[in-house]
């Protein structure tokens, strides 16, 4: 299941759920992504500069997402 984290406090949660899927990682901080990459170092996990209402991802690319998310922008990535 690929997981969009929108608040990073909840990324090892979405690691344990993740399985073998990815988990793409969305802040408007390079500083806050480089903190959460030495925090939670794992090849699962993609940081990505970005905020809830312009996801830097394709259209129906995540399972599911944490955090708080825009409707429009946040039904575009998720998969029916």
């Amino acid at each position: 299941m690929t997981i969009l984290v929108l608040d990073g406090a909840l990324l090892l949660e979405a690691l344990a759920a993740a399985g073998d899927e990815d988990v793409y990682v969305v802040d408007l901080s390079a500083a806050r992504l480089e903190e959460l990459e030495h925090d939670a170092p794992d090849p699962r996990a993609f940081y990505l500069i970005g905020e809830p209402s312009i996801l830097p991802l394709p259209d129906a690319s995540v399972d599911s997402a944490v955090g708080d998310g825009v409707g429009d922008e946040l039904a575009r990535v998720l998969r029916r």
